[in-house]
Formats: structure tokens, sequence, C-alpha cells
């Protein structure tokens, strides 16, 4: 029998942050600021209004551990602010990407609250986040469907396992051994959501409430790890019926043993430079490129040629969007809010934007190749194997001249990578939709800086109460 579950059990239990390499570190707290900013700007969009309520209405306003909803006043019971800040993180599909997800939705808020509960030191955080995502991406990773499979047809689960960048990170703060951890990894199968074909094909904005599901039944699990509540759960990765065989897709065991411990997958995270989908970076950026090198307008522009298309990314809709996530997955509609409507943030996909004639004429005027279209699993293969699709872009404005630009790697990707101005960016622009006071949003940054040194992560947290 084999022994995935137990190593990666006594890998996640006993891993030190002195066995941190210091790049992996510095990421860490670049893609923390960047994602807390990414879920402060999405603080105004009707998901997280739906998130707050429902929070609010289900774990009350008094518990043992007490959390900050990021951009409200005081604090809440913890599980109320991680299924907030979890689903807010991902509203603005703006926060990062995995070749498997967007795992940072998990595990930045469920360990920024879980630490701020039990005042944890940033040390403690970031050796939990990095950890976590280990375990996540080797296990994500072992079940992925083989290259012919049709994920159309059969749906895939990134909203499924996102729940293991939760639980893991969780296990870690509240100090679970390795026995617990493997029960804990046990009733993270158990809980893992079924395949939601339906939200993609009906570009349902539940899509983004799923985060906060995941993020906070994640840690509910890792609390009863701790309790020692779970039982008969064992070597879930191991045993007959186990992971692999529940979630019905591609068995590659070897992910599980993938150099844990000595190859942190966590460098390869591609942070989001655009509120957008991960396929629409790099046409974003090669227009901000092209529009700063040749100073074009939105009024100059005749039409916009991208080559190659994207599998289910040129959606074109006349009659107007129908949901945030509909525009966050279009090509014509992303491009458009970039040229008319100025910094992103959540003012791109507002009500009133979605349904903008001046900005639907704007997108009709962006065309994808329809004869070199990249079918999303290609896509993902490329992403996997250390690369990005490249794009070739053709501008023609009304004067009759021709632009022509190319990218292949956006700001963000791991061969392109965030800088500290970056990720100060994109919290700057999140604190301002928040309304943070100057003081809250510097000292936010430089606590971030120096997570390392910070002796307890209540302190950073208190920069983020509005």
């Amino acid at each position: 029998m084999t022994e995935y579950t137990k190593n990666l059990a006594r890998y996640i239990a006993n891993v030190r942050y002195e066995d941190i390499p210091a790049e992996t570190i510095d990421r860490a707290k670049k893609l923390t600021m960047h994602c807390v900013g990414a879920t402060l700007a999405a603080l105004p969009s009707p998901s997280v209004r739906y998130a707050i309520n429902t929070a609010r209405d289900t774990v009350g306003e008094q518990a043992a551990l007490m959390s900050t909803a990021w951009g409200l006043p005081g604090k809440m019971p913890m599980n109320g602010a991680i299924f907030i800040n979890s689903t807010g993180a991902d509203t603005l599909d703006w926060e990062d990407c995995s070749w498997t997800g967007h795992p940072t939705a998990g595990f930045v808020p469920v360990g920024m609250a879980v630490a701020e509960a039990l005042n944890k030191p940033g040390r403690d955080y970031l050796t939990a986040i990095i950890s976590g995502f280990e375990i996540y991406q080797r296990v994500a990773g072992s079940i992925q469907p083989p290259p012919d499979f049709d994920i159309v047809k059969n749906g895939w689960g990134l909203c499924s396992w996102q729940i293991w960048a939760c639980s893991m990170p969780a296990g870690k703060l509240l100090e679970c051994n390795e026995e617990q951890f493997n029960l804990l990894m046990g009733a993270t199968a158990c809980e893992t959501p079924v395949i939601d074909t339906i939200i993609h094909k009906q570009m349902s904005d539940f899509y983004h409430l799923q985060f906060g599901f995941t993020g906070m039944n994640g840690t509910m699990l890792a609390r009863m790890a701790k309790r020692d509540e779970l039982d008969n759960m064992y070597d879930i990765f191991d045993i007959e019926g186990g992971y692999a065989f529940m979630m019905q897709r591609g068995d590659h065991p070897e992910w599980l043993e993938r150099n844990v411990g000595s190859e942190y997958m966590f460098n390869e995270i591609l942070f989001k430079h655009w509120p957008a989908n991960m396929w629409i970076q790099t046409p974003l950026d090669c227009l901000d490129q092209m529009k700063r090198e040749y100073g074009f307008q939105a009024g100059d522009i005749q039409s916009i040629e991208i080559t190659p298309g994207f599998q289910f990314r040129d959606g074109y809709r006349p009659e107007g969007y129908r949901s945030v996530k509909d525009g966050q997955f279009s090509i014509p509609y992303c491009l458009a809010a970039y040229l008319l409507k100025g910094e992103a943030g959540p003012n791109w996909f507002d009500e009133k934007h979605l349904n903008d004639p001046e900005l639907l004429d704007m997108a009709s005027r962006v065309h994808l190749d329809k004869e070199q279209v990249l079918p999303l699993k290609q896509c993902f293969n490329i992403f996997t194997g250390g690369s990005f699709p490249k794009v070739e872009m053709t501008i023609t404005l009304k004067d009759g001249a021709v632009l022509r630009g190319e990218m292949q790697f956006p700001k963000g990707h791991p061969r392109n990578p965030f800088d500290w101005a970056d990720s100060e960016k994109t919290f700057r622009t999140g604190a301002r939709v928040a309304g943070l006071t100057q003081e809250k949003t510097e000292r936010f940054m430089a606590l971030c800086r120096d997570l390392e040194h910070l002796e307890d992560m209540a302190q950073l947290a208190e920069c983020l109460q509005g």
C-alpha cells in the first residue's frame, strides 16, 4: 500500500518557516497585499453584499474566535469573516491563478482570519499559506483529467478542490499533528463540492460565493480535526475508493509525491494584473502596451483583431451582459471596459456598464480569430508547462493607420513577475474603494512588507477595519 497521505500529512505538520526559500516568502507577502487589495475593491459588488447578509444572518455577532471582514467596522465571528473575504477575493476575478484554479481566494482570507483570531505571528501565517498551497496544488494535480478530456461535456472542478486551499492552511495554523492532518485530508475529500458545470454555462455570479463556502467549510473541518472530532477517514489518497475514485477524474498519483518540501510550486502562481479571467490577461496587457506606445484613444479605434482566438472567451452580447462573471469571461467586453472606464476596479462590472451602449459598441469592434482557436484545455496545458499562450494584436484606427503588437507573458506571470509597486497599486485601488484612511493604507503596506517580523497578525487586520 502507498503512503501518499501520511507523507503529505508529515510534511505539512512539521514544515517550519526556516525551511521555506526567501523567494517564496517574498512572493507570499506580495500576493497577500495584492489579494487583499482585490478583495477590498470588490466591496461594492452584489456578491459581496449577499455574502455580508448571509454571514450576519448565519453566524451572528459574537463567537469565541473573532476576525475582521475587510473594509467593514470592528470584528465578527471568524467563520463569517472568512465567508465574506473569500467571496470578495474572487468576485472581481483579480486575485491569482494557479493552473488549477484560484487558491489565493482560499488561503489568504482563511490564513489571515485564523491567524488574527489566534494572535499568531506573521511567520506562522506565511508558513501556513505556503505549505497549505503546496498540498492543494499536489492534490489538484493528482485528479486532473487526461489531455483528451472534454471539459465542455463533463465539466471541470475548479471550485471543487478549492476547499484544499482552505482546510490545509487552517489546520497548520491550528497546529494539527500528523494524525489529525491525515484525518483532515479524509474529511476535506468527503466535503469536496461536486463539479459545477451549470454555473459556467449560465454565467452565474454564485461562482464567486462558492469561494466563501469552501473557505468557511474548510476552516470548520480543520477545527474539528484539532479537537479530535474526526474518525475513520485515514489514508484518503491510498485506499480503494479514495479521492481519485470519488472525483471520477484523472488519477495521477505521481503529483502527490512530487518533490514535497523541496519544490515550491507557490512560485508558479500567476498574479492577475487585471480584474478579468486569466486568458484575458494577455490581450489586456497587449492593448495596454500598444496604447501607451502609440497614444491612441478609444474613439480612434475602428477594429481590434486578436490571434489566436480563445475558446469561450470571445463572447459578444449586443443586448448586454448577464452578470459580472459574464463580462469577466469576455475578451471584447474587458478590452472595451479598459478603453472606456479608466482605472481597473469594480466600475468595470457594475450593472450600468454591463449594459452601456457605448461600451457594447466598443466591444463589437473586438474580433477574435475564428480559424485559429485555442481550446481551454490546451491553454491550461501550456500554463502547466511553465509558459503561456502568445497573443498577436492588430489595431486599425479610423484614420487608416494599422498598428501591430504581440505579447506572451502578461504582468504577474512567473516570467514577468509583480514587484512591490504592482502589489501596492492593487492594494491602493482597493483601499480607496473601501474608504480606508491614508494612515491605515500606509500602515498595512508597511506591515505586509515586513510580515515575517510581525508578532501578531491582528495588528495587520486592524488596518483593514472600515
